[in-house]
């Protein structure tokens, strides 16, 4: 039967449980008034993306003074209370006899605020107020077709994109041909100009150890997924990365970066699969995690914007890179099998990609070549096309608010 103590405590969590749930069924019957001052900011891996970067400028600009704000967090280790007036954590899961359940606290904090902004889903809520808005700053507009079954419907009053191409495009996937999308641009954008953080020192520090000038940020979108239902396993050969299919193919890349004075830092998805990769074997690349940046308080945007080009693929950062006017390499090995797998967001999608077109290790080499040699042949396409992706160039955040009257 287990000791008095673990009785006792199992008859404390159950008692909980059923207090949660009771007062969350009573809240979502009777929802209470919603409270005009308060804003709720909920992110994908909590405190990041487009929802941290709008914030931390609501911080900067005093709008704390005004409006109560509560941060919701996901996960356990990413939790964190603000030394900041006005500014809230909540935890959005209770511990029950059997497993988790969300919290009343974080049912409450939604359906009070007046503004909930967030960067994918608020699903669980399921509840709109007439005097609310629900604001999807969403995390990316890109190349990459949708994968949601009809029945993962997405929330919300506004959501945004960051250019006018994106504003159909949004309408189709999201099977709202009526909805609000708004061209506004995300928030994040503006760390792509910032020196906040200490990316600058992280990649000063990593070029200066392997001997090198000019610094390549390589940004794959996931081939392996950790979450099944997004998985595209489109990936061809024993490392998870595109192009570099195996460990010889490596050593020769990583040899034509230290004869050109470059590093390649790979930022590894947030979904992709670990890589099958010896780091430790190789002097001018380097791989670098989330947790890795977020130990030494270096943001990635702030990163990028400070590296001399960006590899990517199909990922919505080349669209954002743009802003920043500096090469860009598409590694498109996978094309085929990526369209097979996952389709795309617009037709003629390579005609919206303004760089090399890496198909081959050869193709590869030259990107890493041109780098070195500071050649930018695809600079008079980028601007032939920003003005279709990116309809603002600045002031993301302000421009956001001020939408809103906030």
């Amino acid at each position: 039967m287990g000791s008095l103590t673990e009785r006792v405590a199992k008859g404390i969590k159950r008692r909980l449980d059923f207090s949660d749930k009771a007062r969350i069924k009573r809240i979502l019957k009777d929802p209470p008034a919603v409270r005009k001052d308060s804003i709720v900011f909920v992110s994908s891996d909590d405190y990041t993306g487009n929802p941290k970067a709008l914030f931390l400028y609501m911080i900067e600009h005093g709008y704390n003074r005004k409006y109560k704000i509560t941060w919701l967090f996901e996960k356990r280790e990413n939790y964190f209370e603000f030394n900041i007036t006005n500014v809230r954590s909540v935890y959005m899961w209770a511990d029950v006899q059997e497993g988790e359940q969300r919290t009343y606290e974080s049912f409450k904090a939604v359906m009070t605020a007046k503004y909930v902004f967030y960067s994918h889903n608020v699903n669980w809520v399921k509840h709109f107020g007439e005097d609310q808005t629900f604001i999807d700053l969403w995390h990316g507009c890109g190349y990459k077709g949708d994968l949601r079954s009809d029945k993962r419907r997405i929330y919300y009053d506004y959501l945004m994109v960051t250019g006018k191409k994106y504003i159909d495009i949004f309408r189709d996937v999201l099977k709202d041909p009526d909805g609000n999308i708004l061209d506004l641009g995300y928030p994040r954008n503006e760390f792509l100009f910032s020196t906040r953080s200490n990316a600058g020192a992280v990649l000063d520090e990593l070029k200066k150890k392997a001997g090198a000038d000019k610094a390549v940020i390589w940004m794959p979108t996931y081939r392996k997924s950790t979450v099944s239902r997004l998985d595209t396993d489109t990936a061809i050969g024993d490392t998870g990365l595109p192009v570099i299919y195996n460990a010889d193919a490596m050593k020769a890349l990583d040899d034509v970066c230290r004869e050109s004075g470059v590093i390649i830092i790979v930022k590894q998805h947030l979904l992709q699969q670990d890589y099958a990769v010896s780091p430790d074997e190789l002097s001018n690349i380097i791989f670098l995690s989330d947790k890795e940046l977020k130990e030494r308080d270096a943001d990635l945007y702030e990163l990028m914007g400070q590296t001399d080009a960006l590899l990517t693929d199909y990922s919505s950062v080349a669209i954002d890179y743009m802003l920043v006017d500096k090469p860009l390499g598409y590694t498109l090995d996978d094309f085929d099998r990526y369209e097979d797998a996952r389709g795309w967001s617009f037709d003629n999608v390579k005609e919206y990609m303004p760089g090399h077109h890496i198909y081959t290790q050869d193709d590869l080499h030259r990107f890493v070549r041109d780098i070195s040699a500071g050649s930018d042949p695809y600079r008079h396409r980028r601007a032939e096309i920003i003005d279709d992706v990116q309809t603002y160039r600045d002031g993301f955040s302000k421009r956001i608010l001020e939408y809103f009257g906030i």
